[in-house]
């Protein structure tokens, strides 16, 4: 069996981390996937070590409860605030993909066409594999592939 699971991290301009997993949506079919409404937060100034169990935290929440139609979201819940555009205010997004024991990190940007929806950043994105010829990656390469994701994101303002 295939593994994927994929996580959002929303932050805002102090890199106040919040973390949302993913779970089943039967709504979108057999192999249907959305973001659950729970979430995780790591404040700033955090440490490789601390980022790395925090995106670990996140991958392990994935599919521990499927998705309902018109639940509200997580970053709804987190921030109080109705309606997903409404929510995201002062914030930026990236996801994080892990498939076949490989990382990808894409950084997101607002969609002007859809109010507050985001959107990958064509042409850029980071991958850190697991292994490298059975070798385990190198600890803290999670946290410098997260790190530079940021910037880029930054860098988009």
């Amino acid at each position: 069996m295939l593994e994927y699971k994929e996580i959002s991290i929303y932050f805002d301009i102090n890199k106040k981390l919040i973390g949302v997993p993913c779970g089943k949506a039967s709504q979108f079919g057999e192999d249907g996937v959305a973001s659950l409404d729970i979430f995780f937060e790591l404040t700033h100034s955090y440490t490789d070590d601390e980022l790395e169990e925090f995106i670990g935290k996140v991958f392990d929440a994935c599919y521990s409860k499927e998705y309902f139609k018109n639940e509200m979201t997580a970053i709804e819940k987190y921030t109080k605030k109705k309606g997903y555009a409404t929510a995201v205010k002062g914030y930026q997004c990236m996801v994080i993909r892990f498939y076949q024991g490989e990382y990808t990190f894409v950084p997101m940007k607002i969609d002007r066409k859809y109010k507050g929806a985001f959107e990958g950043i064509k042409g850029i994105s980071m991958k850190v594999s697991l292994y490298n010829k059975y070798i385990p990656v190198e600890t803290g390469a999670l946290a410098i592939a997260f790190r530079k994701t940021m910037e880029v994101i930054m860098e988009q303002e």
